[in-house]
C-alpha cells in the first residue's frame, strides 16, 4: 500500500514537473487545423494570426486516430530574408495530433524577419508564413525629443535622455504643442502634448496603439530656472496631466521621465541631431534662460515689450499711493474712474471729479493740472515793490498783498497779520 501511494506522488510529481517548462516556455504555437490556408496572402491575416516576438515556435497537426493510419513527417523553417535553412527534422511516422515542440528562434535585434514555415504530412504539404517580431522591451527609458541632457552639461543627468526648451510666449499664442515621445535611444512610441493656460502648464501623454505601452513609472520636471539645473539643483516633480505655475517664465525646459514596457515592431525611428535647426533654437533659449531669460526670441523669433504687462501682474508705486482697484486700461493707457487712489497722508486727494490740492494752488481743471498761481510774476526787477500781478488784481505795495483793482479796497489784502476783505468790511 506505501509502495502505491509512494508511486502515486511520484507520478504526480512528475506530471506537474514536466508541465511547467511547457507553460513556462516563451513560444508560438501554429495550429494548422485552425488556419484559413486561403487567407495566407493577406498581410493583415499574418498580422493578426501568424506574428510573435516569442523566443520559439511549435507547429502542431492532426493526423490520424489510429497508429494504422499514421503518415511519415517533415518539418523545415527557413528565413526568407536571407534564404537560410534554420530548421529541417524528418519526425518519422506520426499518428493522434503531431506536435514539433519547440523550435527556438535567433534573437531579433531591430527589426522583423520573415520565416516560412512547412509542414509536410505524407502527400499533403502545408507552407506557411510567419513573422518573427522583434521581443517586447522591458522597462525602458522614454523622454520627449529633445536637447540630450549631456549636451546641455547637466551634472546629474547622464546616458542619451533628453529635455525639450520651450518658449513660453510661443506656446502661450498658440495654445499647444505636440512632442515625440522616444524611448530606447531607437523609437517613437507616442507624443506628448504642452499645453499653457493663463500661466500654467501642462504635459499630457498619449501612446501608439501598436506600441502596446506599459508605463511603469512617469514624472515631469518644468525647469524654469536652467541655470540652478545644470548646476545639480533637482526641480520639484509633476505628474502628466497636472498644471504647473510658470509665472514670469518666458522659457522653460521639459524633463518628461518615463519607464515603459512596449513592443518596437514596426514603430519609426528617431535620429538625434544636435546641428538642426530644432535642437540649435532649444540651444538658444537654454542659453538665453541660463543668462537670466532676458531675451524671448526663440522658436518663435519675436521679442517682447518689457513694459507690456499682462493685465493680472499689477503696477507696484512706492510712492505712498495704494490703489483700491479704481485704475484699468481703456485700451489705449491707464485712467482712473474716481473709485479707488487715496492719499495715505501726502496731501492730494481725490473727490471722484479730478485731483486738487487743499491748499497748494494746483487744481484739476479735467485736462491736465492747473498752477492758479501762474499768473503771478516777479516785478522787482523793474519797480523795486515786488511781486506784481500780471492781470489779476494783486499786487505787492512792500508791506503786503493788496488788490488793486479799486482804491476802495474791493478785495482781500494783507494788513501784517492775516488776510482780510475790506469788500466785506466796507459793505
Amino acid at each position: 500500500m506505501k509502495k502505491r501511494m509512494w508511486l502515486c506522488v511520484a507520478l504526480c510529481a512528475l506530471l506537474v514537473w514536466t508541465s511547467v517548462p511547457s507553460l513556462a516556455e516563451d513560444c508560438f504555437t501554429i495550429d494548422v487545423d485552425a488556419l484559413d490556408m486561403n487567407s495566407l496572402n493577406s498581410d493583415e491575416y499574418v498580422a493578426q494570426y501568424l506574428s510573435a516576438s516569442a523566443q520559439g515556435v511549435r507547429v502542431r497537426k492532426y493526423i490520424s486516430d489510429s497508429s494504422e493510419l499514421a503518415a511519415p513527417v517533415r518539418l523545415t523553417l527557413m528565413q526568407m530574408d536571407s534564404q537560410t535553412l534554420l530548421f529541417d527534422k524528418d519526425y518519422g511516422l506520426q499518428s493522434g495530433t503531431f506536435d514539433s515542440g519547440v523550435i527556438y528562434l535567433p534573437y531579433v535585434a531591430d527589426r522583423t524577419i520573415p520565416y516560412l514555415v512547412t509542414l509536410t504530412v505524407g502527400d499533403y504539404v502545408y507552407a506557411m508564413p510567419f513573422m518573427h517580431q522583434q521581443a517586447r522591451l522591458v522597462a525602458n527609458n522614454a523622454c520627449t525629443y529633445g536637447v540630450r541632457l549631456n549636451d546641455l552639461a547637466v551634472a546629474f543627468y547622464g546616458d542619451w535622455m533628453m529635455g525639450t526648451m520651450v518658449d513660453l510666449n510661443a506656446l502661450a499664442g498658440q495654445g499647444s504643442m505636440s512632442v515625440d515621445i522616444c524611448a530606447s535611444n531607437r523609437y517613437i512610441i507616442g507624443q506628448a502634448t504642452l499645453s499653457m493656460q493663463g500661466s500654467s502648464l501642462c504635459v499630457s501623454v498619449s501612446f501608439n496603439s501598436q506600441a502596446n505601452v506599459t508605463v511603469q513609472s512617469q514624472s515631469v520636471w518644468v525647469v524654469t530656472n536652467c541655470a540652478d539645473f545644470a548646476a545639480g539643483v533637482q526641480p520639484p516633480s509633476h505628474q502628466p496631466g497636472e498644471w504647473v505655475d510658470v509665472s514670469g517664465a518666458s522659457s522653460a525646459l521639459i524633463v518628461l521621465s518615463l519607464r515603459v514596457d512596449y513592443d518596437p515592431a514596426g514603430l519609426p525611428a528617431f535620429y538625434y541631431d544636435l546641428s538642426s535647426s530644432q535642437l540649435q533654437s532649444q540651444l538658444s533659449l537654454w542659453e538665453q534662460n541660463r543668462a537670466g531669460g532676458q531675451s524671448t526670441g526663440g522658436l518663435s523669433g519675436e521679442t517682447v515689450d518689457p513694459f507690456a504687462f499682462s493685465e493680472d501682474i499689477g503696477w507696484i508705486d512706492n510712492s505712498g499711493w495704494v490703489d483700491e482697484d479704481g485704475w484699468y486700461d481703456d485700451g489705449s493707457g491707464w485712467v482712473d474712474d474716481g473709485s479707488g487712489w487715496m492719499d495715505d497722508g501726502s496731501g492730494w486727494v481725490d473727490d471722484g471729479s479730478g485731483w486738487y490740492d487743499d491748499g497748494s494752488g494746483w487744481v484739476d481743471d479735467g485736462s491736465g493740472w492747473v498752477d492758479n498761481g501762474s499768473g503771478w510774476t516777479d516785478g522787482s526787477g523793474s519797480s523795486g515793490s515786488g511781486w506784481v500781478d500780471d492781470g489779476s488784481g494783486w499786487s505787492d505795495s512792500g508791506s503786503g498783498w493788496t488788490d488793486g483793482s479799486s482804491s476802495s479796497g474791493s478785495g482781500w489784502v494783507d494788513n501784517g497779520s492775516g488776510w482780510t476783505d475790506e469788500a466785506a468790511a466796507n459793505f
